[in-house]
């Protein structure tokens, strides 16, 4: 395994790597393309507290299933397993939505995220491309699009919103800020986008550090730390553990934890699902 899961609390990191046997060919049924298999997969995350919540590590390269001898690949994809979410770690890729052939050119901090069934063609570029995923698919219908949304990690719109959820336990909660990329998906809950603490920041302490209780209420949430460190204790086990940029965090929605931002400047790129879809 190259992830580990603690009671709700799931952990792996962007720099994981494990030997080339852990690492298994991305294989899928594409009813548009056919039978597919490419690029590799190490699964960090295999399960949510409902629909289908699925997260790791993809890349391409030499030797790697579907790849030409350079560690290019092309890959046409129209999305049957879900809506997916991605962060750019490695590599170069230009990516064309084959309904309006619209063009995009991707980088190591792209951030890409699009609706189930979209139809796109990759084309990637040696020697290899390496990104984080999250794939996430329910019963419940929810927004019909069909395109791909691009951002990146550095995004600054100028204007945060904090952030503000009620926790059952402990009332009206306001920590950090969000920046919101993506607020529907095609099936139940949705939502991704980038989260900050800071100096000055809504919740924080006059140094940026700060600590807030949190039980995900809004559903799973899966996160790429991008920069910061910060503590976790789950509350249901007692354990606790450190994080720094480049880790990988899963909180199952209702795990009771204390997240404590450790230094000045925390962010983190995060996905929240839930099967039930938002009534407002």
């Amino acid at each position: 395994m190259t992830s580990t899961t603690t009671r709700g609390l799931y952990r792996g990191n962007r720099n994981i790597n494990p030997p080339k046997d852990e690492w298994v060919p991305f294989a899928w049924e594409d009813p548009k393309h056919g039978s597919q298999v490419k690029g590799e997969v190490v699964f960090i995350r295999a399960e949510g507290t409902s629909g289908t919540l699925m997260s790791g590590l993809w890349r391409t390269g030499h030797e790697i299933a579907g790849c030409r001898e350079d560690g290019s690949c092309e890959v046409v994809y129209s999305a049957p397993l879900g809506d997916e979410t991605m962060v750019i770690l490695e590599g170069t890729a230009d990516i064309t939505e084959t309904a309006t052939g619209k063009k995009h050119r991707i980088g190591a901090g792209s951030i890409l995220s699009h609706p189930k069934h979209v139809d796109l063609h990759w084309e990637i570029h040696s020697p290899f491309l390496k990104k984080f995923w999250v794939m996430w698919d329910s019963p419940n219908p929810a927004t019909k699009t069909d395109h791909l949304i691009t951002a990146t990690i550095s995004d600054d719109p100028g204007t945060w919103t904090p952030f503000e959820w009620d926790e059952p336990e402990h009332g009206h909660q306001t920590f950090g800020e969000l920046f919101t990329i993506r607020d529907t998906g095609s099936t139940g809950t949705y939502k991704c986008g980038l989260w900050r603490t800071g100096v000055g920041v809504a919740g924080c302490n006059p140094d940026g550090t700060g600590t807030t209780r949190y039980t995900a209420p809004l559903g799973d949430e899966t996160i790429l730390l991008l920069e910061g460190q910060v503590h976790v204790k789950n509350e249901d086990t007692g354990e606790e553990f450190d994080f720094s940029a480049g880790d990988v965090i899963g909180f199952s929605s209702g795990t009771p934890i204390t997240w404590t931002s450790k230094t000045p400047y925390v962010k983190k790129f995060w996905v929240i699902t839930n099967e039930d879809t938002p009534t407002a």
